[in-house]
């Protein structure tokens, strides 16, 4: 029998938290059905040694695989390549699963042919250790177990990276590759394969566990400043990809797109706001808000963000007092 479930670690100098992360994977009940996939980019800490070590003693369940450093997208397109088992998982090296719940995820997957599991998981801070919210996907009358057609369902949940686990095939058979050198890839990976996507099945039990509260996160506002022009570039592929399926993708995914497209310029134009108050920065907001309602009229309703929506009203007269306030209430 071949591995039910590979988990792919993005281990980049997480010598700190790498253990908690490698140790929820070490159960009796499951351990000989995973494969993990430790994938150290480029780490210059002891990373690769705490790694090695877990692999000499469960050489049939863990692998280090050490590359340069290329970004999380480069360890995600590795694990892809590498990947045996018959779903696919990702999992940061500074976070962990619930052992109980990736038992049942698991014993699911031995009986399941969905393409898509949907999991909920939880936030946890890294300074108190505290669970603070449980991230769910969930809609009127959700069946869990029950394998539904992702047309059917898509309109009402939004499968983000912490919370889906993907048949490995489809990753590998349709070449699923993301940026590198390049952060907010999440986007790429939950959306590349939305074409591919037929049927989703969900979970009731929180697998994943994620640290909230890192300086080094790429959500942080003031990183989020620094990685802009990566946050673009992202953007850019994914309305490329939308542009390629659009006359294929049912009315349904394509709404699932636009949704997420949405959020992602909302994300961009509350970048753009984060800076100190210009000409240029008010112009970058109204040429890509310009952009959308002209190319993406799809996408352009579907930014209901106050903010946003207070923008356009007033022609966008109220950008200064915006980001006034965004800097001033994010403490920038």
């Amino acid at each position: 029998m071949g591995k039910l479930l590979t988990i792919s670690i993005a281990a980049y100098n997480v010598e700190k938290y790498i253990k908690k992360c490698l140790n929820s994977f070490i159960d009796d009940c499951f351990i000989d059905d995973i494969e993990v996939l430790i994938i150290n980019d480029g780490s210059i800490d002891n990373t690769a040694n705490i790694a090695s070590k877990y692999m000499k003693k469960y050489p049939s369940t863990f692998r280090l695989i050490n590359k340069e450093n290329g970004g999380h997208g480069s360890t995600v397109n590795c694990g892809i390549l590498e990947a045996k088992g018959k779903y696919f998982k990702t999992v940061d090296g500074d976070d962990w699963v619930d052992k109980e719940a990736l038992k049942e995820l698991i014993d699911f997957i031995r009986i399941t042919h969905a393409d898509v599991i949907s999991t909920d998981y939880w936030w946890v801070n890294d300074k108190t250790k505290r669970k603070i919210k449980e991230i769910k996907n969930t809609f009127d009358s959700l069946e869990y177990r029950k394998e539904y057609k992702f047309d059917d369902v898509c309109r009402h949940i939004y499968i983000n990276i912490h919370a889906m686990t993907i048949k490995t095939e489809i990753l590998q058979k349709n070449k699923i590759w993301l940026d590198t050198n390049c952060f907010y890839v999440d986007a790429e990976y939950v959306l590349f394969p939305v074409p591919y996507i037929n049927t989703i099945s969900f979970l009731p039990k929180p697998v994943y566990m994620y640290r909230l509260g890192l300086e080094t996160q790429s959500m942080n506002l003031l990183n989020m400043q620094k990685n802009c022009g990566n946050h673009e570039k992202v953007i850019r592929r994914i309305t490329g990809l939308y542009n390629k399926n659009k006359q294929t993708l049912s009315i349904y995914k394509s709404e699932y797109l636009e949704k997420a497209i949405a959020k992602l310029v909302t994300s961009q134009i509350k970048i753009y706001l984060s800076y100190p108050a210009s000409i240029e920065n008010k112009k970058k907001i109204i040429k890509m808000d310009n952009i959308i309602k002209n190319k993406y009229p799809g996408v352009y309703i579907k930014m209901k963000n106050k903010a946003v929506v207070a923008l356009r009203k007033s022609n966008y007269n109220l950008y200064w007092v915006s980001s006034l306030v965004l800097r001033k209430v994010n403490k920038l």
